[in-house]
């Protein structure tokens, strides 16, 4: 078990999930705080946004650390949808960090103004819908790259910043 988890792709794989469906299920918990301007259920969807989408950045890395072995493992065009996913990933998980610290600056603002909690938590529960969207798009690509029975479409090319030029490519 110890040297499956030192494996940055599984790490990977045993987190992804967390951005996609937990910040799902938290926007769900926060959107249901606002409707019925619920404190508990606004503090409890602020805290589940923050750690959800906080996941990204541990996801990210693993992904990173995994990308080298895991390209070269795969077909054509599971290295291309590979590209895409990790191209998709560098442009939108700034999105995923900006929801995190967000619901986490949300929480300090309903500490020490309790009357801004509920306008903060609907800022948050909009970027929250951004950031699933965002997780989302990522993950469906990311899907695709061990999956070719859920590749319908080719990738765009695109080229990861992830994979070393060999003078070949040059």
């Amino acid at each position: 078990m110890t040297e499956l988890l030192s494996d940055p792709a599984y790490r990977h794989v045993l987190l992804n999930h967390f951005p996609v469906i937990g910040l799902a299920m938290a926007f769900v918990v926060l959107v249901i705080g606002v409707v019925f301007r619920q404190t508990a259920t606004l503090w409890v969807g602020l805290v589940l946004v923050a750690l959800t989408a906080g996941t990204s950045l541990p996801v990210g890395i693993f992904g990173d650390d995994a990308y080298p072995a895991v390209f070269d493992r795969l077909d054509g065009d599971g290295r291309a949808w590979l590209d895409y996913h990790t191209h998709l990933a560098d442009s939108w998980l700034p999105v995923l960090y900006s929801n995190a610290v967000l619901a986490v600056i949300a929480l300090g603002v309903g500490i020490l103004r309790p009357r801004f909690l509920l306008p903060a938590a609907l800022v948050v529960a909009l970027v929250t819908l951004a950031g699933v969207g965002t997780a989302v798009l990522i993950a469906d690509a990311g899907g695709k790259v061990m999956h070719p029975e859920f590749r319908l479409i080719d990738p765009p090319v695109v080229e990861s910043s992830r994979r070393l030029r060999s003078p070949a490519d040059h």
